[in-house]
Formats: C-alpha cells, sequence, structure tokens
C-alpha cells in the first residue's frame, strides 16, 4: 500500500483537491481518496511531495491506430513530430500528444512547448495529457477509487499563476 498527498490533486478539469491523500495498492489501483481536512494527524507512511498529483500521461496515438474520428471533438495536437510554432485557443478542448509513455522524452519536449502553451493554465494542460486522452479512449478519466494509473507528479509549476514553467518537470511516483 502507498500513500501520498501533495497541495494539489488533479482529480478533473472541474475538480482540484487540496489536502488530500491518494491510497494506492500494488497494482497502482486507487483505493482510496481522503481529505487531511478534520483529522488531527496522518500516519507515518504517507509521503507528500510539492507539485501538483495526477494521473499517468496517455498518448492516444500509442493505444488505437485510427483515431481520427476520436479526437474530432478536441483541438487535438500531435507532438512526436516535433514542436508546433503555435498552438491556437479553440473552442474545443486541448489535448496534447507526446505520442510516447517515456517520462524522459515527455519532459525533454514540455520544456521546448513552454513558449508555445503560455496562453493555456497548468490544468488545461494536466487535463490536455491525462484526462482528454483516457475520455477518447473510454477509460476512466477521473482519478477516482479503483482506477489504475501510474501516478505523476508535475514539480516547479507556478501554482500561484496557475502556469506551466520552463523548470516544470514530470516524475512518476512509484
Amino acid at each position: 500500500m502507498m500513500r501520498v498527498a501533495s497541495q494539489l490533486i488533479f482529480y478533473s478539469p472541474d475538480e482540484i483537491l487540496r489536502r488530500t491523500v491518494v491510497e494506492q495498492d500494488e497494482q497502482k489501483i486507487i483505493t482510496r481518496l481522503f481529505s487531511l481536512d478534520g483529522n488531527v494527524v496522518e500516519t507515518a507512511q504517507t509521503l507528500f511531495y510539492d507539485g501538483i498529483l495526477s494521473a499517468e500521461i496517455i498518448s492516444v496515438k500509442q493505444e488505437v491506430s485510427t483515431f481520427d474520428d476520436l479526437v474530432s471533438a478536441y483541438n487535438y495536437i500531435d507532438l512526436s513530430n516535433g514542436i508546433p510554432t503555435e498552438i491556437s485557443v479553440s473552442e474545443k478542448p486541448l489535448l496534447l500528444d507526446f505520442g510516447t509513455h517515456s517520462i524522459l522524452k515527455i519532459n525533454q519536449l514540455l520544456a521546448g512547448l513552454i513558449p508555445v502553451i503560455a496562453a493555456f493554465s497548468m490544468f488545461e494542460i494536466i487535463a490536455a495529457c491525462c484526462y482528454f486522452p483516457a475520455l477518447v479512449l473510454g477509460r476512466t478519466a477521473s482519478l477516482s477509487i479503483n482506477r489504475s494509473t501510474r501516478l505523476l507528479l508535475w514539480e516547479n509549476s507556478d501554482l500561484v499563476n496557475k502556469k506551466i514553467t520552463k523548470l516544470t518537470r514530470i516524475r512518476e511516483i512509484s
């Protein structure tokens, strides 16, 4: 059993949890989410991190071979062939596809992507990488009980202005 907490947990685009613990079993299935509010103490087994916890980043491109119809309702950006010079704000939700599950490669792409995504909040970026790809693939999108996921920590973000910075990095919590 593993328990982790951070300042913020990206549950869904409409729900950012504060002071909440995520408990996962050995198979990476979320067994419990609970608030620290009202608790006098938390057990010594809870690991506290500085940043935002989210579900894993999903590449639609790596999951299915034909996906044009699946992503038609999104402002789909394929980053596997390089970083675009501009990403326009659209009525459609942003969906970023790194074309990989490698955190190392995603961090490299993320560093170069910062100037292009400046118009988007960090929560829109996290939703574009984690939440909306899960929806497209018909999976549980919210960080909820019984979901199997690799937990990610988004470090060095500007939490006051809700922006990704050039120092923002993602790491897997294991």
